[in-house]
């Protein structure tokens, strides 16, 4: 049977005719506008917190790879500070073997590093007291709180850092760098600044 529609609206069979779904458009045009707003902010908000020992570790992707860049940001962990083998001896470095820098122009337990500094050398930073590894003194060991209330690990009273410009474990490339008023070494495990070439 056909169905057709008077002018009153009724259709022959006596009854109304359907209204229009009116308004439908809009919402659905909106959900998807908020969906993929959600979609890009998610996207935006993935560049990487990971970290595995001290803010030389935490970041997104950038110079270190795997997803992990020294930062002076969030810590979500222990540090832990061990002694490795290298091409100028033994030095210290984090759980994850990238090598690390005392600052010749910090005080004892006192960083002179910040700002722009602290990007180019970022932080050993540690949610609580870090973590002895081989080779390393654990009463060398211990930890400073900084102008901006981060913790950074120190070792013998020395701020310890990373390197921006080292891009992964055994790298010494800021080794005996001049920047932001002084030197830069690699530490060794009785507590000092390698100055070997």
């Amino acid at each position: 049977m056909r169905v057709w529609f008077g002018s009153n609206g009724i259709d022959n069979r006596g009854g109304p005719r359907p209204r229009p779904v009116r308004g439908l458009r809009r919402p659905l045009v909106a959900l998807v506008a908020l969906t993929a707003a959600g979609v890009l902010a998610a996207g935006c908000g993935s560049s990487g917190s990971g970290s595995s020992s001290g803010s030389g570790n935490s970041g997104g992707g950038g110079i270190y790879g795997g997803g992990t860049t020294p930062s002076t940001g969030a810590q979500s962990g222990v540090a832990t500070v061990t002694a490795a083998s290298s091409k100028l001896g033994m030095v210290l470095v984090d759980g994850s073997g990238r090598t690390l820098y005392l600052f010749e122009k910090d005080q004892p337990n006192q960083s002179a590093c910040s700002g722009a500094c602290a990007a180019a050398w970022p932080i050993d930073q540690s949610s609580g007291t870090p973590t002895a590894g081989s080779g390393v003194k654990a009463s060398l060991l211990g930890t400073i709180s900084r102008g901006d209330g981060t913790t950074q690990v120190a070792y013998n009273g020395h701020p310890l850092y990373y390197y921006a410009g080292d891009s992964g474990p055994g790298q010494q490339n800021g080794q005996g760098i001049d920047a932001f008023g002084a030197k830069w070494f690699v530490v060794t495990p009785a507590g000092g600044a390698d100055t070997g070439a």
